[in-house]
């Protein structure tokens, strides 16, 4: 059992807190049996999953180490840990296959990224454009996911590369000024930009969609939080796949 929170192998996980340990070593945290399930499940590989010594279930395979209470707090991101932390590899970059995607412009609460990706990933969008948004394999970004990075394929990308590559595409674009969403025709084949929580769609991104939808709103509201706004026109502009 390891018992030193300055175990060479216990600092390196506790970095991956960080963003910028994740990009020096190629690595995330998942924490809990049903995220390491899943993400198992999902083709996710582990480099080494910690758990304490009272700790039972099935884990996919990969080196298992035993560490005390204080060293699993030590690695982990939540208050109260549930057991096991895994220490998963990042993702290689995918290749754009042209399908319908999601592009979050400067998202930068992490709570948000995590609910958004899970409700793409639930509505069938496999694509996801980052523009200068919060890292969404930090340990908060995946408990909020539940699931939904390890179905996903990220492009980090800036404006100007995305517009230059893509600008020519169905661009559709979350603008309090558009048409109702719930009136709106879109093509199965879109890219859907969602803004920044306080400054919405750049303006330049604004310029090059093709169509703007808005969500229509009672008493006098002018927005809702992305991840909520988000996830209703997600399933509104795919809404014929349901029926």
């Amino acid at each position: 059992m390891i018992t030193s929170k300055s175990n060479a192998t216990v600092v390196a996980a506790a970095n991956l807190k960080d963003k910028k340990g994740r990009r020096e070593q190629g690595k995330f945290l998942i924490e809990g049996r049903k995220l390491i399930r899943d993400a198992a499940a999902r083709g996710v590989t582990f480099d080494r999953i910690f758990v304490t010594e009272d700790f039972s279930g099935d884990l996919p395979p990969c080196d298992v180490a035993c560490v005390s209470e204080s060293v699993l707090k030590c690695i982990s991101d939540t208050k109260t840990n549930q057991g096991a932390v895994g220490v998963a590899y990042l993702p290689e970059q995918a290749v754009y296959d042209g399908e319908k995607a999601l592009l979050l412009d400067r998202v930068q609460d992490p709570s948000n990224i995590g609910s958004l990706l899970r409700t793409a990933c639930a509505a069938g969008y496999k694509n996801v454009f980052l523009v200068d948004c919060a890292d969404v394999f930090s340990p908060k970004a995946i408990r909020c996911g539940m699931s939904g990075q390890f179905s996903l394929n990220f492009f980090e990308v800036s404006e100007e590369s995305f517009l230059s590559e893509h600008g020519g595409e169905w661009i559709v674009c979350a603008d309090m000024d558009g048409e109702n969403v719930f009136e709106a025709a879109c093509p199965e084949k879109h890219i859907l930009v969602l803004g920044n929580e306080g400054q919405g769609v750049s303006e330049n991104l604004m310029r090059a969609a093709k169509q703007k939808v808005k969500i229509p709103m009672q008493n006098n509201l002018e927005s809702l939080n992305v991840a909520v706004s988000g996830g209703i026109i997600m399933y509104q502009l795919n809404r014929r796949q349901w029926r």
